[in-house]
């Protein structure tokens, strides 16, 4: 294996670097890997090395790091090549990423007649929560709205909470009337699938996020779905966006029940409202 960056198994000392490259991609044996990222593309010997590649036309693997988007793939690189995003926002993303490494991991053994590991689906789930641990680390997880969903709690005949997700704006779009169910509360939940968030909470991370509601819309209960309970706080709305940011610590909760946020949830009571429009974007745990 060998990487520019890291000395032991980089470009020996005295020796020419693109000299070396060259040398190197002059093999046949030689399987280039690109994990690329906004740092990558920021990085001149990074651009060169790519180049190299297309140059010696090799066929070569893509990974792109957590939050660097297929669309960013610029330069020498096919964006219409299948890459592996190592980012994943739900359950079903999750399982896709474990069958792409579980691809790649044919894929390696098969050019270099690697014996396969007994222990691969253990090191492959380390792997995946070692990246997803860098993320939090760095202290800020975006929230995919995507995965978004309305309820009528209780109420399962008819229909009075609509929740969509627009792509082109990045925001979720609900409609609730009281009239249309016989439910007490409508619920436009978030699924997190299940985020640790523990570190965040010690560090008095927040949630944030963008919120306007109709007029008809005086506050919303903001509920965290967590490993044992639910936990959450009320707070008033305003038919103009307003930025929110809540102290992870105001929903209460003990660090170990952080471990494991399933959903965020946005409640309305028949009591409250007669219900009306409420949109949501930009959020975040940051």
């Amino acid at each position: 294996m060998f990487c520019s960056s890291i000395s032991e198994i980089g470009v020996p000392i005295k020796e020419d670097i693109y000299a070396y490259l060259r040398d190197l991609l002059d093999s046949e044996e030689v399987i280039p890997i690109f994990m690329l990222s906004d740092n990558y593309y920021s990085s001149a010997a990074c651009l060169n090395e790519m180049g190299a590649v297309w140059m010696k036309q090799k066929d070569y693997f893509t990974f792109l790091l957590p939050d660097f988007e297929f669309s960013k793939i610029k330069g020498a690189i096919n964006p219409g090549k299948r890459g592996v995003s190592l980012q994943y926002h739900s359950e079903r993303e999750l399982q896709n990423l474990k069958e792409d490494l579980n691809q790649f991991r044919e894929e390696m053994s098969n050019l270099l007649h690697i014996e396969k590991h007994r222990n691969w689906e253990r090191k492959r789930d380390e792997f995946i929560r070692q990246i997803h641990n860098v993320k939090i680390d760095m202290g800020v997880i975006d929230i995919n709205l995507k995965e978004c969903e309305g309820f009528c709690i209780g109420e399962f005949e008819h229909y009075g909470c609509t929740v969509k997700y627009d792509k082109a704006k990045n925001k979720i779009c609900s409609q609730i009337d009281f009239s249309k169910t016989k439910a007490e509360i409508c619920s436009i939940v978030i699924f997190t699938e299940e985020l640790d968030v523990s570190y965040l909470y010690k560090t008095e991370k927040k949630l944030v996020f963008d919120l306007k509601a109709s007029d008809t819309i005086c506050s919303v209960e903001v509920e965290c779905r967590l490993k044992n309970r639910d936990v959450r706080m009320t707070v008033p709305t305003s038919a103009d966006w307003e930025n929110y940011s809540i102290s992870l610590s105001e929903f209460a909760g003990g660090i170990s029940e952080w471990q494991a946020l399933k959903e965020i949830k946005f409640l309305l009571r028949r009591k409250d409202t007669i219900g009306g429009r409420i949109e949501i974007r930009n959020m975040s745990l940051s």
